[in-house]
């Protein structure tokens, strides 16, 4: 139980007034609990995507499910995906990619891969259908969770220090395993979207390919940016197969 409050404390801006005794092994070990913190993330956009849509309709419903999402984990992904592509993609050599990552200004790689981002998700959530997008809605974290794991799984480090290095390298077979578990139970309640999920693992297996192409592995903020263009790829999945 302890792991997990540290996770959610850590990828959540939930308020849980807790100090917790914690050291580095805490946090490769609670790994696992990824996708149930994804799952946590997942009801509050549900629930407000409902508020939304009691309030107008679908698109509000879409656009409330987005704010909530980044208000909920404090745009810590989305600060990642930000500095991830105003650093993979300036063309520069590994040293200097990873030295603009660390750049806390925001570039205009970085605005326009957020800006296009949130558009495409509200754009996609829009699309899908009730009842089904509740269920997609409570799911797409999760999964998007369960990607980070096995980026960490398969990846290693791009910096000799860094956030990323408590989990990338050092997540076993069994953690992952663990963490697929925990996130397949959630989807019983929606089984066509099986298809979906082996999609999710071979985008994440790609884009830390991808990745380690330009820099030599993987760091905190391509991680983050690995789960939220895992919502969206999520999402795309989800309507080009059942549209």
């Amino acid at each position: 139980m302890k792991r997990f409050i540290l996770m959610l404390q850590f990828l959540t801006r939930i308020p849980i007034n807790m100090n917790l005794d914690v050291n580095e092994d805490d946090f490769f070990e609670g790994v696992i609990y990824f996708p149930l913190v994804g799952l946590i993330i997942g009801m509050f956009v549900v629930a407000f995507y409902y508020i939304g849509t009691i309030l107008s309709d679908k698109l509000l419903g879409a656009v409330f499910a987005v704010i909530i999402e980044v208000f909920i984990t404090g745009g810590l992904h989305l600060d990642g995906l930000a500095d991830t592509f105003d650093g993979v993609y300036s063309n520069r050599q590994k040293d200097r990619i990873l030295e603009i990552m660390k750049d806390s200004r925001l570039g205009t790689n970085g605005a326009l891969a957020l800006f296009v981002l949130l558009i495409l998700k509200i754009v996609l959530i829009n699309s899908l259908k009730v009842p089904d997008v509740y269920a997609v809605l409570l799911l797409m974290p999760i999964f998007a969770k369960l990607n980070v794991v096995l980026a960490s799984r398969i990846a290693s480090p791009a910096r000799k220090q860094g956030m990323g290095n408590l989990f990338i390298g050092k997540v076993s077979t069994g953690q992952f395993l663990i963490a697929f578990i925990i996130a397949i139970i959630p989807s019983l309640i929606f089984l066509k979207i099986v298809p979906v999920i082996g999609l999710m693992l071979i985008f994440s297996i790609l884009y830390v390919r991808h990745i380690s192409n330009r820099i030599d592995g993987m760091t905190g903020d391509t991680l983050g940016s690995l789960s939220e263009l895992s919502e969206v790829a999520f999402l795309l999945f989800i309507v080009i197969l059942f549209r």
